[in-house]
């Protein structure tokens, strides 16, 4: 199946990761409404060559974070629908935290570790749940600079009434560098990443490896603009199926724009639009097309 690393998913599609720390006993809200179009989820099932993977969209997502002084507590949950296909219909829930070990005064060299738990529904039961650990060595070299090496395991529990074989672990390695100029508000973050996945069914397992670019700037107070690349490769251990008996390979590739208006000091209006591709050697998973959304994120 068409795999998807969107990090911190639909709520984090333009963040860019931050080295503060909050006051303990903060509680924060927020979230997004969009609409838009986009790939479908990893898990749905097409097998028609001229099939179409990316469909309209309607997507809410509410998240709450507490700090707990030691921790970071974290909870949302979220609605994907596809007015086309109810099948394709997702609702996720989550919940995580996160904790910093500092190893160094101020805390320019710390550890984050970022545990969470999904669980996803689709409108005929479960479809999928997933356990996860993400460790963080950052290093903050000056205001300017700011290094990361991060390593994420994660097993994916799948729904066996959809398809079988599908269940699996899944690692991601990345190092990741946010440049600032100056110190400023513009931020530029370049990752290397390295993926690998082992499935009950070697058809889903496979070592992949990519890159990823993320650049935000404001242009004036309360505007801010942003683009998002991402590109990587991914080679199979086995044959995709009787009808293509040979291993599958694919390059995905995504490319994205937007930009973001503050309407008020908790909500911001946004709109982005790009292009997304799947070059693979099996039809049935070969897809490019327009993307993009418009939408509100408050917090």
């Amino acid at each position: 199946m068409k795999q998807i690393v969107i990090p911190a998913a639909l709520l984090g599609l333009a963040a860019m990761p931050q080295a503060g720390w909050a006051k303990p006993g903060d509680l924060s809200v927020e979230g997004e409404l969009s609409y838009g179009l986009d790939v479908v989820p990893p898990d749905v099932v097409d097998n028609s060559p001229d099939q179409d993977r990316i469909k309209s969209l309607f997507t809410g997502e509410v998240g709450l974070a507490y700090d707990a002084g030691p921790a970071i507590l974290r909870a949302s949950a979220g609605a994907h629908i596809y007015p086309s296909e109810a099948d394709y219909n997702r609702y996720p829930l989550t919940v995580g935290a996160q904790i910093d070990w500092p190893l160094a005064a101020r805390g320019r060299t710390r550890l984050r570790f970022q545990p969470s738990y999904e669980y996803v529904l689709g409108d005929d039961g479960r479809v999928f749940d997933r356990a996860r650990m993400d460790v963080q060595l950052i290093h903050r070299h000056n205001p300017a600079h700011t290094s990361t090496v991060r390593l994420r395991y994660g097993y994916r529990n799948q729904s066996e009434q959809r398809f079988q074989g599908y269940d699996q672990s899944e690692w991601l390695g990345e190092l990741r560098h946010l440049w600032r100029p100056g110190g400023g508000q513009t931020r530029i973050m370049g990752s290397l990443l390295g993926l690998h996945a082992n499935a009950q069914a070697n058809r889903f397992s496979y070592n992949g490896y990519g890159t990823m670019l993320i650049a935000r700037t404001p242009l004036r107070e309360g505007l801010e603009v942003y683009g998002r690349l991402y590109l990587v490769h991914r080679n199979y251990k086995a044959a995709f199926s009787n009808a293509y008996p040979f291993k599958r390979e694919d390059t995905q590739l995504r490319l994205t724009g937007g930009v973001e208006q503050a309407l008020t000091s908790r909500i911001n209006l946004f709109g982005e639009a790009g292009y997304a591709s799947n070059d693979s050697n099996v039809p049935t998973r070969d897809y490019s097309g327009f993307v993009g959304r418009i939408g509100i994120r408050f917090h």
